[in-house]
């Protein structure tokens, strides 16, 4: 028996005999360990998985309309894994469907919503009809491809890859693509939180969106805090960017002869680097506990269409705040979203009518402000406020240019969920302008959203 209590004692004495780490050893321990798990944050707030590339298209208070928990063998339509890489596939259709009512009557909406996919008559609309595909040689390379169908026919939207693995945190785009400016530009019409474009973006980044073939090369920078910067390059003559070369969205057999402020378009080739459009981005974000900060600046520089001399320099801020008391649930969130832009214009010198017009300058500026709350499970309330002006005259007065006048709007909303892939939407726009005898408008619409399929945004 004291042979028994003698080994249980020393049983128990062991651990307590082992040989602790010195303070040295354990503020190292400390150390590694307090550097891997801010790593870890960064990455985790990279938007799973971590990429430089587009920042989170779809909102995130979104996350139950449409977007599946990725599981990598059972949600695909098609995946083969082979060796250390996988290729899998997806495909998506989106259908938009708005109905409303305006005071101003139909030939009067294309200068109140002038968004392309912005409801825009009385009675019903056909927003669109987006087909996505989706799919990835993994971890090496992703292609994405959007054609929408609408009553005037159908476009490809966006079509471009995307790298998986670039060392450095660098990421390489290149295709047919939004541009990456600011947060608004970047999204596809179902992914908007409101029914229709804001003013300011229609007017300088175009009822499409800015987009075009080009590149686009991104950094994930090394700083404490989750920071991307991005640089790109694109051709300035897709008919979306009108500030720069395109013409804007015409119908079948007609072209655009103005540029903004009312100058005549002249055609340039592509002679030398300068007849190209140039981006610049920073994008950043932070965390203090339950919310998430996020700020970013853009920058674009291209030629536009008034002749050789025509420079057009775009600038944005932008910031977003959302909370949620629970990262892994979708409601309840507070969104609230605001962006500003600048729209430096230079017309060149020419003879119009025999008449010759001087170089000039216009200067087109405006933002936007929206808050998004979602106090219930399907049930989401929301409140954006716009304001566009411009300064200096150009070949139209502002006052009877829909595209530069003096604008204000505000437009509540009213979201439903009846299920995770499906949503409605009711929106009231009140807008105050001066190209219209009567300076006020009001319009009413009632969307309705279907989504069949997976979708990665």
């Amino acid at each position: 028996m004291p042979c028994f209590a003698l080994a249980l004692v020393l049983l128990l004495a062991a651990p307590l005999c082992a040989q602790h780490p010195t303070q040295a050893e354990f503020d190292e321990l400390k150390r590694k360990n307090a550097e891997l798990e801010k790593r870890l944050e960064k990455l985790e707030h990279a938007d799973e998985p971590p990429e430089t590339g587009k920042e989170p298209k779809h909102e995130e208070e979104h996350e139950e309309h449409g977007k599946e928990a990725h599981d990598p063998k059972g949600r695909d339509l098609f995946r083969h894994d082979f060796g250390e890489a996988a290729a899998r596939v997806n495909l998506h259709l989106v259908g938009l469907f708005a109905a409303g009512y305006s005071s101003v009557k139909d030939r009067f909406t294309e200068g109140l919503q002038a968004g392309n996919h912005d409801p825009r008559r009385r009675g019903f609309n056909l927003q669109q009809i987006e087909v996505g595909f989706e799919g990835a040689i993994e971890p090496y390379i992703s292609l994405e491809a959007f054609a929408v169908f609408m009553l005037e026919g159908v476009e490809l939207e966006e079509a471009f890859f995307k790298t998986l693995s670039l060392p450095a945190g660098l990421q390489l785009e290149g295709g047919l693509m939004f541009t990456e400016f600011g947060v608004h530009n970047t999204l596809h019409p179902h992914e908007w939180l409101w029914l229709d474009q804001p003013v300011i973006a229609s007017r300088l980044l175009g009822g499409e969106g800015t987009r075009g073939l080009g590149l686009r090369l991104g950094w994930l920078t090394p700083l404490p805090w989750f920071s991307e910067v991005h640089v790109g390059v694109q051709m300035a003559d897709d008919e979306s960017m009108v500030s720069f070369l395109g013409e804007g969205h015409v119908h079948e057999g007609e072209s655009s002869e103005e540029s903004p402020g009312g100058f005549a378009r002249n055609e340039r080739d592509l002679e030398s680097f300068k007849e190209l459009l140039y981006l610049l981005r920073w994008h950043n974000r932070a965390f203090a506990g339950e919310t998430q900060f996020d700020i970013g600046l853009s920058a674009l520089h291209g030629p536009n269409a008034t002749g050789d001399k025509g420079k057009t320099w775009i600038f944005g801020g932008d910031v977003s705040l959302r909370w949620r008391p629970v990262r892994e649930a979708a409601r309840p969130f507070l969104h609230v979203q605001g962006e500003f832009m600048y729209r430096y214009f230079q017309a060149d010198a020419g003879v119009v009518e025999s008449v010759r017009i001087d170089s000039t300058v216009l200067g087109d500026w405006g933002g936007y402000c929206q808050v998004l709350v979602a106090p219930l499970t399907r049930w989401a309330f929301g409140l954006r406020a716009e304001f566009a002006d411009a300064f200096r005259e150009g070949e139209e007065r502002r006052e009877f240019d829909p595209a530069r006048d003096r604008r204000f709007r505000i437009s509540p909303l009213i979201e439903w969920h009846p299920c995770r892939f499906a949503r409605m939407r009711l929106q009231y726009n009140f807008d105050h302008m001066q190209h219209l005898r009567h300076s006020t408008a009001h319009g009413v619409w009632l969307s309705l959203e279907i989504l069949l399929g997976k979708h990665e945004h």
